[in-house]
């Protein structure tokens, strides 16, 4: 759904080292090294001239100049909002990954599954920044865009209100990796608003160039539990969410505490044993942090009496974050499709590997002459 960088020609970019993960694109020309050495020698923070920190950057219709959501928004600097600001403080984690005031749940999703996997997050979020030594207002994130890797530079300038971050921020209020990230994404999309709606297999593919699959759970798969849990060791990314028929049920929360046509992570798998059975559970993440499954295997139920006491701890169902367990038979019956981004183009569906080969052909966009015939004036 982002701008697409500069076409690749010839062979698979990776091979050429063009747009590869050591090597990434840069977007719109600015070059991290370059500017925050400039920044350094100056003694001025970094001011992102292509993504300045001005109501544009927030949007144009619901979030546009003179919204009423709008109003009172200040742009700091994360040293601005508290004492001892972290870029990632003890591991980035899902907790890193809150809701504020905008509809990317979906997104929000897709990162706090990426927090899952150590390999794939690094890529995205290079780890050899801070607000310390050599701190000059810029931070650098990797996006995949159209076969290769693209590196975007912000400048730390957030939207906040009442002295709070506007948008994704993390538990604590003291690290800032998840709404740079957030805010980078958003300037590779054009604007906050554009992120406001959207599939989470997006995110995973903009985080790992990987393949998605997608299952319907009112129709799912021989052997759907093995396929997750081969997923989530593999480190691939998965969400889930609930169909709604009418935008009337968009957010609608239901009875048990569940939200439709939301975005959820897929965080873990278990199986357990439950009065002498095995009861397979699977574990999700809400991005809001707080609004959880109160259904069985929920936090407070009364299943968990029957559970070995270290085997419940191991599983850590006090968690207070929007993350919660259900079995595996009521994700079936209460969710309705399940998304798996993987990171090498391997089927899951089987235990034999399955290679693919991957080519890429380069190309561009000709008005009147590449796809539909669009009326004139049309971009």
């Amino acid at each position: 759904m982002a701008a697409p960088a500069a076409p690749v020609s010839g062979q698979w970019a990776a091979a050429a080292c063009l747009g590869s993960n050591q090597n990434a694109v840069k977007y719109l020309g600015q070059d991290f090294e370059t500017l925050r050495r400039q920044c350094l020698d100056s003694g001025v923070l970094f001011k992102d001239p292509e993504f300045p920190a001005c109501p544009a950057a927030l949007g144009d219709k619901d979030l546009g100049p003179g919204s009423p959501q709008t109003r009172g928004v200040v742009w700091k600097r994360p040293p601005e909002l508290c004492p001892s600001p972290q870029f990632i403080s003890g591991g980035a984690t899902r907790t890193d990954v809150c809701q504020g005031d905008l509809g990317d749940c979906w997104l929000l999703a897709a990162i706090a599954s990426l927090t899952l996997n150590e390999e794939l997050l690094s890529r995205v979020v290079p780890r050899d920044q801070n607000f310390r030594e050599g701190y000059a207002g810029i931070f650098r994130f990797q996006f995949w865009q159209c076969g290769e890797w693209v590196q975007v530079v912000v400048d730390d300038r957030l939207p906040t209100r009442d002295g709070q971050l506007l948008f994704l921020h993390s538990a604590d209020g003291s690290e800032f990796w998840s709404a740079l990230l957030e805010k980078a994404y958003a300037k590779l999309n054009g604007s906050y608003e554009a992120l406001a709606g959207g599939s989470t297999v997006e995110g995973f593919e903009d985080f790992t160039g990987g393949l998605s699959e997608f299952f319907d759970l009112k129709k799912p798969p021989t052997g759907l539990f093995q396929i997750i849990r081969k997923a989530l060791r593999a480190g691939s990314l998965l969400a889930c969410s609930i169909d709604v028929s009418s935008a009337a049920e968009a957010e609608e929360i239901t009875r048990q505490k569940l939200v439709k046509s939301h975005a959820y992570s897929v965080t873990g798998v278990e199986e357990v044993d439950f009065r002498g059975r095995p009861e397979k559970l699977i574990r999700l993440r809400n991005p809001w942090g707080d609004v959880e499954w109160t259904g069985a295997w929920s936090d407070s139920a009364p299943e968990w009496n029957y559970v070995d006491p270290r085997k419940r701890e191991e599983l850590d169902k006090k968690a207070e974050d929007g993350e919660f367990w259900m079995s595996f038979s009521e994700f079936l019956r209460q969710f309705s499709r399940l998304e798996i981004c993987s990171s090498a183009p391997d089927s899951l569906s089987r235990e034999e590997a399955h290679k693919w080969d991957r080519v890429l052909f380069g190309g561009r966009w000709v008005r009147g002459s590449t796809g539909c015939q669009d009326p004139p004036g049309s971009s």
